[in-house]
């Protein structure tokens, strides 16, 4: 997916980069939501001025990521 996504993100106009990117990714924007794919949650992961959005299932073999928020919970 995120290879994919890559893939067809090279050499395009920067305008045109996000609509590309996110137009191949199946949780981008979707925390929370059901994993389109396992139907897994959906999670994010925050850091100091961004995010992004996995899911356990297809993208970490069921481990949860630990975030500036979440890591305290984790350990």
């Amino acid at each position: 997916m995120l290879g994919t996504a890559l893939r067809e993100a090279g050499g395009k106009p920067p305008a045109e980069l996000k609509d590309t990117k996110r137009s191949h990714m199946r949780v981008h924007g979707r925390a929370g939501e059901a994993c389109p794919v396992c139907g897994d949650t959906v999670r994010e992961v925050s850091f100091a001025d961004t995010a992004l959005q996995y899911c356990p299932g297809c993208q970490t073999q069921g481990k949860i990521l630990a975030d500036r928020r979440t890591s305290r919970f984790l350990k």
